[in-house]
């Protein structure tokens, strides 16, 4: 343990300020958002905007799209969340929940394989997964639909060993924070909703 700790700060050290920059306002985009707070989506757009640059970087272009998608998407939360009536926490039938996988599960195959036969994009199956999955968990946090923390929480996972990979340590380290405030989330938004129903 002690050894994968030193390798693991001796990586870190490596690591640019940008990284750094994003890391932070990764970090405090999750605990906002956890907490409801709209100032989550300012902190989202500047590391979404970071990171589409780091990603492309290491042959990451999905991920490096999914950026994007994440900058367009903070504004449509900040929209969203400013009308606190109408975006309760919310939860969403199993059967929603089935057709998503499905769309998704659909739309990673194809990616997958356009990415692997037309580019050089790395760990084109986990990354097509990640960017389709994300993109629908994002879109169900700005509409305060409570499972997309049990999404991110597979997502981010699997996210994290990518990035170790590709020799983005701090951002792998990002992720697994990601993952343990995602559960969090979950939970105190789970009480939350519970609170909104009495």
């Amino acid at each position: 343990m002690d050894e994968f700790l030193s390798l693991l700060l001796k990586e870190i050290q490596k690591t640019s300020w940008l990284e750094y920059l994003a890391f932070l306002s990764s970090i405090l985009y999750v605990l906002f958002a956890a907490k409801e707070k709209i100032l989550c989506w300012l902190f989202a757009i500047v590391s979404s905007l970071i990171y589409i640059y780091l990603f492309f970087n290491v042959n990451l272009y999905l991920d490096s799209g999914l950026q994007f998608f994440y900058v367009v998407m903070a504004f449509v939360g900040w929209l969203n969340w400013k009308e606190k009536s109408k975006f309760k926490i919310k939860t969403w039938k199993l059967q929603n929940h089935f057709m998503l996988i499905g769309i998704n599960c659909i739309f990673t195959l194809i990616l997958a394989y356009f990415f692997k036969t037309y580019t050089d994009q790395a760990y084109p199956l986990i990354d097509a997964s990640i960017f389709c999955f994300s993109i629908s968990a994002t879109y169900l946090i700005t509409l305060k639909v409570i499972e997309n923390w049990l999404y991110f929480v597979v997502i981010d996972f699997l996210a994290m060993f990518v990035y170790w990979q590709r020799d983005l340590k701090l951002t792998s380290v990002l992720f697994l924070v990601y993952t343990i405030l995602a559960l969090a989330a979950y939970f105190s938004w789970l009480k939350k909703m519970k609170n909104q129903e009495r």
